[in-house]
């Protein structure tokens, strides 16, 4: 019998979609993950927080802006193993109103903010965003859980 004691690592991240379509990316620094790469703004839920809440928390906290969970859809859903082998889930989030101008509101861990064409994504996109962007992007179905 497995031992079903191991929970699952959560994450909420945001599609921020610019009225030319452009998508907001971050540039990770000194966190322990992805430094260096391009990466969505977004983070862990909260113990008591859904993943929604997460998502609208992390980027009022990273990007000083502010969105209505009313004004979230679902892009895309990942699923990868972490580091320790507990499952790590991604929710991924877009959305095209917000208030506020987006800027870097965490600078000791992000060293830009970047607005990219998510039909010509830049091969220093964090996999697993690059993958959600792309699907969101085009519509695809989602792929085989990995």
């Amino acid at each position: 019998m497995s031992d079903h004691r191991h929970n699952a690592i959560a994450y909420a991240a945001i599609i921020l979609e610019r009225a030319d379509g452009a998508v907001l990316f971050m540039e990770r620094k000194d966190t322990g993950f992805a430094d260096g790469l391009l990466a969505l703004p977004g983070g862990l839920v909260d113990p008591g927080e859904l993943l929604i809440e997460a998502c609208a928390r992390e980027t009022r906290e990273e990007i000083a802006t502010d969105v209505a969970t009313a004004d979230l859809r679902t892009a895309y859903v990942s699923q990868v193993l972490g580091d320790t082998g507990a499952p790590v889930i991604g929710w991924y989030f877009h959305t095209a109103a917000w208030t506020g101008d987006p800027t870097n509101a965490e600078p000791d861990q992000c060293a830009r903010l970047a607005w990219l064409d998510p039909t010509d994504l830049p091969p220093d996109v964090e996999p697993t965003d690059a993958t959600a962007v792309t699907a969101w992007h085009t519509r695809a179905h989602p792929t085989p859980w990995s």
